[in-house]
């Protein structure tokens, strides 16, 4: 199974109106970058899908393909496919030295490499029969546990977007948001119009920005009754605001971590309750257990993405042991489109795993050619 040929495709697709931010917060910016949506041809027929986060392009895919020429597929590790050109590093350029050192075994993967990652998971499943998450070790699960997403938004359009979300099956909603913003109104205007049952993340993206500042707000927020939990309130460097902010007790604490020395760190210095990880599906998996271990819940962070990504987070999510809370996946209800035939719809609070060998999905070639703005192939030999 040798890759031949790659179709790529630069897509934007905006977000659905009002869907995001409320008026005075301004319209979303993020929807208006291209994400790259690949296809994979292999020698014998078979075809993976990948798609990339917002950061990735036609340079990186271009390096990354050019590492797999000529190379048999089914022999690539999959953990940490070879997806960077060493040959002009003074330390790496060698492969397989007689006389190895340990820099050798560090993790070079790039989260821009993430369609590529995808799309050869996706082959080695169609290739094999299995479903991704049979790949990744077994499913824990059958169904995922979601949440809905919204931006930053007045108390009135966080609860009609609420009250929408509830009516489509979630249980919950994570909410970006400042210190600045009117919270606790956001939090009593949701809980009036779903319940004290309808639970919210706060995601500030560090714009708590102090502990003297957020714990009153936290406070507040606790008090209202449907706090969930709350996210990121502090910059990453300042783990003891995180850990102060803990023993408080008023809500638990989550942090959104890649899985490096950070993550251990929060883990030993008792920062946080739940983590949100992200990454490439071997990175969170790895995370994930390092998680259980430390008797840590988690769950599967996103970049508001698209169907080939979001059917790779179930699957992901599905085959790690820690990742029973609410994952950030959110189908077809942020964006006009996901670009795939299969529906992903939340029931009851959770998702289905996708079914059926690889991702178990497929593109909707007619929403594709509608979203496409640039589209390029070239070929694989060596």
């Amino acid at each position: 199974m040798k890759l031949i040929r790659v179709d790529a495709y630069e897509v934007v697709v905006p977000a659905r109106p009002g869907r995001v931010n409320s008026e005075e917060y301004g319209p979303p910016i993020w929807d208006m970058i291209p994400k790259l949506v690949v296809e994979f041809h292999t020698d014998d027929g078979l075809v993976g899908l990948g798609e990339g986060p917002r950061s990735s392009g036609e340079t990186t895919l271009r390096s990354a393909c050019a590492q797999l020429a000529g190379r048999d597929l089914r022999a690539l590790c999959f953990q940490e496919p070879p997806l960077l050109d060493l040959s002009s590093h003074d330390m790496f350029a060698v492969a397989n030295p007689r006389r190895p050192h340990r820099l050798l075994e560090r993790n070079f993967n790039n989260y821009d490499h993430l369609a590529v990652h995808v799309a050869l998971l996706d082959l080695l499943g169609k290739h094999t029969g299995l479903p991704l998450c049979a790949l990744m070790g077994g499913a824990y699960r059958e169904r995922v546990a979601v949440d809905t997403w919204m931006g930053r938004m007045t108390p009135q359009d966080s609860a009609r977007i609420c009250r929408e979300a509830q009516a489509l099956g979630f249980h919950g909603a994570k909410m970006k948001c400042a210190l600045e913003d009117d919270n606790v109104a956001r939090a009593q205007a949701i809980r009036d119009a779903c319940g004290e049952q309808f639970k919210l993340t706060f995601d500030p993206n560090h714009r708590f920005y102090r502990f003297a500042e957020a714990a009153p707000l936290v406070r507040q927020l606790a008090a209202v009754g449907n706090l969930g939990c709350v996210e990121d309130p502090f910059p990453k460097g300042d783990l003891e605001a995180y850990r102060m902010l803990r023993q408080l007790a008023l809500a638990p604490i989550a942090l959104h971590l890649p899985y490096d020395s950070i993550l251990i760190e929060a883990i030993r210095t008792h920062a946080c309750d739940f983590v949100n990880l992200g990454g490439t599906p071997w990175d969170i998996k790895r995370g994930g257990e390092v998680c259980w271990l430390a008797g840590i819940p988690t769950w599967h962070g996103s970049g508001v993405d698209l169907g080939i990504l979001e059917a790779c987070y179930l699957h992901t999510a599905a085959a790690t042991k820690s990742m029973w809370r609410p994952c950030d996946i959110f189908g077809r209800t942020i964006r006009e489109h996901n670009l795939i035939t299969n529906p992903m719809i939340a029931q009851d609070g959770s998702m289905p795993v996708p079914a059926g060998p690889g991702l178990g999905v497929e593109l909707d070639r007619d929403a594709l050619d509608r979203y496409t703005k640039r589209r390029f192939s070239f070929n694989v030999s060596g």
